[in-house]
């Protein structure tokens, strides 16, 4: 099944799934900025703190790549009905 096919049978899933995508890669950018690297303080959003949200964030981020790599694949196919070399 093609990504064109996947969307076209779950428009609201794969749009979902985008989305999800989108937001995360926002937050990541911007728990980026909200942390000073040079000056840490020993409260709040310290870089460790930050790099284990990042890191948390990524693996969704490749869960939900993964999920849309899955439409993709046409394997296991569903057989033809009725069989065509029915004997």
């Amino acid at each position: 099944m093609s990504f064109r096919d996947a969307f076209e049978q779950s428009r609201l899933l794969t749009l979902v799934v985008l989305a999800a995508i989108g937001w995360t890669v926002f937050s990541a950018a911007r728990v980026l900025g909200q942390f000073d690297y040079w000056n840490p303080e020993a409260y709040g959003m310290t870089p460790g703190a930050g790099i284990v949200g990042l890191l948390v964030m990524a693996a969704g981020v490749v869960l939900a790549l993964a999920l849309l790599g899955a439409f993709e694949h046409d394997e296991p196919a569903p057989e033809t009905w009725p069989p065509e070399n029915a004997n």
